[in-house]
């Protein structure tokens, strides 16, 4: 009778600590940028053809000093083309570190209008979704039992954890203790996270069939990127122009821009990066639920600042960044936003 044969798994050595020289070795390799002070930074910028003209040496310390830190205001140079061959190979061309500034500048005025924007946009998704349950005739209670039913036994846990972890919130606890064990739906969409209530909107729009609230959906994503990158006060404007092959506008904004002035060409030039394709789904997503009043108006007002400061500065129009607001300043009229 032959034996059954068993299945061994043969241990493996566990790999070896590198030594301390090892890892010193690979740290000096993997770090070999050293912190530099104010004065290298000037000099290091003034080495890559960076002018101070527009803003002087001293100006210019003294910000990088007290208003930007240097990794963060030089990264603005990737919109400026360099030198090819001859002496200056390398180096910038037209660069001042004035409009490394304008840059920087330009950059947190955007923030600062697309982050509240985007807070409107989930308050007022928020009124949407309830809005649509009455006038479907929901219990608000029934509504989120089959919602809880509807979720896989990974997605109920997650939502569980994320309800036993706010009932200690000093904002929503309150709410969360009041409500745990039979949460009405008014109650769940001010308690749970960007991600979570955007779940809960595709659901109720499978639910009642409603292609207008299926958009909202599918637009919340872009919109949540755009609030989480704005709220962690992330750059955005240097990489506006970035294209990204696998990245395609939703369809409810191209359908949109179809009606508008907004050329076809431009559209293809435009929306094919990430950045810049969130940014304009959120924007787009605002002119379509947001109503008139003090909010919308002061955003309005935020916007054309904007737009008022990017034609007004030192940065040439041909400049990517610069070209880029341009364009969503053409999208903001178009969608409606501004006149």
């Amino acid at each position: 009778m032959t034996e059954p044969t068993q299945n061994i798994t043969q241990s493996q050595p566990a790999p070896e600590r590198p030594t301390q020289d090892q890892t010193e070795s690979f740290q000096a390799k993997r770090h070999s940028k050293p912190l530099l002070t104010i004065g290298q930074q000037i000099a290091h910028m003034k080495a890559k053809g960076i002018t101070f003209e527009l803003c002087s040496e001293e100006e210019a310390a003294s910000h990088l000093r007290t208003k930007c830190q240097f990794f963060r205001v030089y990264a603005y140079r990737k919109l400026f083309p360099k030198h090819v061959g001859g002496p200056r190979d390398g180096q910038y061309v037209n660069l001042d570190f004035g409009h490394l500034k304008t840059l920087s500048n330009l950059d947190r005025m955007l923030r600062d209008v697309l982050l509240p924007m985007t807070l409107d946009v989930e308050h007022f998704a928020k009124v949407r979704l309830l809005a649509a349950a009455e006038d479907a005739g929901e219990d608000g209670y029934a509504l989120m039992r089959d919602y809880y039913e509807s979720r896989s036994e990974e997605q109920r846990s997650y939502i569980e954890s994320e309800l036993d972890r706010r009932m200690k919130d000093p904002y929503v606890g309150a709410v969360v203790r009041k409500y745990r064990y039979d949460m009405p739906v008014w109650a769940f969409c001010e308690v749970v996270p960007f991600g979570m209530f955007s779940g809960l909107v595709k659901f109720c729009a499978d639910r009642w069939e409603d292609e207008d609230l299926q958009d909202v959906h599918y637009l919340l994503k872009y919109t949540r990127s755009v609030r989480n990158a704005t709220a962690h006060g992330a750059c955005g404007v240097n990489g506006l122009t970035d294209a990204d092959p696998h990245m395609r506008p939703p369809a409810s904004l191209v359908n949109a821009l179809t009606s508008t002035e907004v050329p076809k060409r431009l559209r293809a030039k435009w929306l094919r990066g990430t950045r810049m394709v969130q940014m304009c789904a959120m924007l787009h997503l605002y002119a379509q639920i947001v109503p008139a009043g003090e909010a919308r108006a002061e955003r309005e007002r935020h916007l054309a600042s904007l737009f008022a400061a990017v034609r007004s500065g030192d940065v040439p129009v041909e400049n990517p960044a610069v070209a880029a607001l341009l364009f969503i300043e053409r999208l903001t009229k178009a969608v409606g936003l501004l006149q």
